[in-house]
């Protein structure tokens, strides 16, 4: 059952959205070269986040996995290097997120990761975890604008943005070792350009969350949400203040993190964003503990 018009209500308090384009800066779009200000990543949140940077190659044949390759920055014991290796396309989620896994080699000391990627028009988003440690370990979250934004500042000043979310799990699942999972959902975030004295503020949710295994097999709807506190913007870089994340089941914070958000696009046409949160899971056991690293893309819809 799709849960998202009474979480909206209750967690966004938003009853319409006005029309319109939010940005405006003059900027002719044409500068695609992405440089740190326009990257976000999670290594703020926490220090086992490495990952800082992506690069992205279909040679033109997405639909042949061995052409589909994906290079995460900084992640270490991944087999992934100048010298060509990267991860490769394992499968699609549902909601078009591509399922991506480090290369195993037989290298030792070497880790198996699995990530989730999205590449739009405007940006592209990744999540990178391994269930290798004792502990979720190292992993990363990434979000990349791969051209100019603008800055928000025309009325009417409040905008709806939305798209879908993927996520890496990695847990301490029913009393054994780490488990990856994977983690589906619909990300709803409001904009309202002009408030807090011309600060700006962003708001969501996190709805419809459905869980599946390492190989992309369903494991069912999730009961929960993830609330994405109120932040502001800042204008300068275009982008949007870590604020806190927290999944919620039944009233009961199960979870909390941390969420931030980058706009893509010289009309801010998208947001790319991140969230990272651990916690309990109502799936296992009492003392189970998860660390979810999330991403999205969403468009403005007015």
């Amino acid at each position: 059952m799709k849960r998202t018009a009474a979480v909206c209500v209750l967690a966004l308090g938003v009853a319409a959205c006005s029309g319109g384009n939010p940005f405006d800066d003059g900027d002719d779009g044409t500068d695609d070269a992405v440089s740190p200000t326009n990257v976000i990543d999670a290594s703020d949140s926490n220090e086992e986040l490495t990952g800082n940077g992506l690069v992205f190659s279909d040679n033109g044949t997405p639909a042949d996995p061995t052409d589909d390759t994906l290079v995460i920055n900084n992640i270490p014991f991944d087999n992934v290097d100048s010298t060509g290796g990267a991860y490769t396309r394992t499968g699609t989620l549902p909601n078009g997120f591509e399922r991506y896994e480090s290369p195993v080699l037989g290298t030792e000391g070497e880790l198996n990761y699995f990530a989730v990627f999205r590449r739009s028009e405007l940006a592209q988003v990744a999540a990178v975890g391994t269930g290798d440690f004792v502990t979720p370990g190292t992993g990363g979250l990434i979000a990349e604008r791969t051209g100019s934004a603008g800055v928000p500042n025309a009325r009417p000043a409040s905008y709806t943005f939305t798209g879908d979310y993927a996520a890496v799990r990695i847990g301490t699942i029913n009393g054994g070792s780490n488990d990856v999972t994977f983690v589906t959902g619909e990300t709803i975030l409001t904009a309202d350009i002009l408030d807090f004295d011309n600060d700006g503020a962003v708001t969501g949710v996190v709805v419809n969350r459905e869980l599946f295994d390492a190989n992309g097999a369903s494991l069912g709807d999730l009961n929960d949400f993830i609330s994405l506190t109120t932040t502001g913007i800042d204008f300068e870089n275009a982008t949007i203040e870590a604020a806190q994340a927290t999944t919620i089941e039944d009233g009961e914070a199960l979870g909390t993190g941390e969420w931030q958000g980058i706009f893509a696009g010289p009309n801010g046409e998208e947001i790319a964003g991140i969230i990272v949160i651990e916690g309990s899971t109502t799936d296992g056991e009492p003392d189970d503990t998860v660390r979810e690293t999330g991403t999205f893309i969403v468009v403005n819809g007015g």
